[in-house]
């Protein structure tokens, strides 16, 4: 149970190796899924379409709740997490959170995460 409230859950820290991990698992997986199954959902018409981008709905909400607890990290809001909407900023937000070292101590928004809590 808690690697699901890790992976979709708002609340929290993340430190990089957890956000890293998130990264790789939250974007290979539901691609991986979408693309073995199109050709298939493609033939069901409208339904089979929407079934298709729920694996994609999915990675932004576990993409978005990573970001967030990364900033976090970082003692930042969790709002902080629009900068992905700026277009050049956006781009390069995910990688700044990967390098970036979190707070190695507690802060406003908790205890620094050691394991997936």
């Amino acid at each position: 149970m808690k690697y699901l409230r890790a992976f979709f859950g708002f609340y929290g820290r993340m430190n990089r190796f957890q956000y890293a991990m998130v990264m790789i698992i939250g974007y290979t997986g539901p691609i991986v899924i979408f693309a073995l199954t199109w050709p298939s959902l493609r033939e069901m018409g409208e339904l089979g379409i929407f079934t298709g981008m729920t694996p994609l709905i999915i990675m932004i909400w576990v993409l978005f709740a990573a970001t967030a607890k990364r900033f976090r990290d970082i003692n930042k809001s969790g709002f902080a997490c629009l900068y992905l909407f700026i277009p050049v900023v956006g781009l390069i937000t995910p990688l700044v959170l990967l390098f970036y070292p979190g707070d190695l101590s507690d802060n406003r928004f908790g205890p620094p995460p050691l394991e997936f809590n």
